[in-house]
């Protein structure tokens, strides 16, 4: 992940304030070797209720009668999900028919990974190097892998724009923009859509995964 992509995200979407993101900018090069100035100055900024994988999305409220609720009404998507199925997949009932252990289940584990790589970028360049077609997408309203990032991870792979960036749509509404690069790479973005795209934007996510299997960018159709 591009960490200079999230702080500008952040802070070209009003969640970060122009103190914090001139301080973190001042004393982080976003390389392993930052020391703690950098650590102290990425601390200092409060995302607060925010939800990261949709900064426009509703949170999910604990509520004082033990039950959650969304903080806002969104059709098809519910940001309670997780604890819905913390509680499925703790019921004993359910474990049992899984036929797994007893035990309890969590989304998240305290084991931390310690060799993921600094970056994506040699990883895409191999691929792209023996062939393989590479499309990155990301939401617009993400945060967590915003659509910045992607943006200077393409930068740093080097590529030449082969189509130039335009819409796309979906049911004559625009979808997201999309390029093409030399190598076999695309990139696209999802209006509309956080982190994990075909959940907030499931249609969208299907053309882009339709275009893709096709070997086609995804059309874009002219409205009334």
């Amino acid at each position: 992940m591009n960490t200079k992509g999230v702080i500008d995200f952040l802070w070209s979407h009003a969640v970060i304030s122009d103190e914090v993101y001139a301080n973190i900018t001042k004393n982080c090069n976003f390389n392993l070797s930052d020391g703690n100035a950098c650590s102290d100055a990425m601390a200092a900024y409060d995302t607060a209720n925010t939800l990261l994988f949709d900064i426009y999305g509703p949170v999910c409220i604990d509520a004082p009668d033990g039950k959650y609720y969304p903080s806002r009404y969104v059709p098809g998507y519910d940001p309670c999900t997780g604890y819905y199925i913390d509680a499925y997949l703790n019921d004993p009932e359910v474990q049992k028919a899984l036929h797994v252990r007893t035990t309890k289940w969590a989304g998240c584990t305290d084991l931390h990974w310690k060799d993921s790589s600094a970056s994506i970028v040699p990883t895409l360049k191999w691929l792209m190097g023996h062939g393989l077609r590479v499309w990155l997408f990301s939401g617009d309203f993400d945060s967590v892998c915003p659509f910045t990032a992607t943006r200077y991870s393409i930068h740093d792979l080097g590529v030449a724009i082969t189509e130039p960036w335009r819409p796309w749509t979906a049911n004559k509404e625009v979808g997201g923009y999309v390029e093409a690069y030399t190598g076999g790479l695309v990139f696209a973005s999802v209006r509309g859509a956080g982190h994990q795209v075909p959940y907030f934007q499931p249609e969208k996510a299907l053309i882009l995964f339709s275009s893709f299997l096709k070997g086609t960018l995804p059309l874009y159709e002219k409205g009334q």
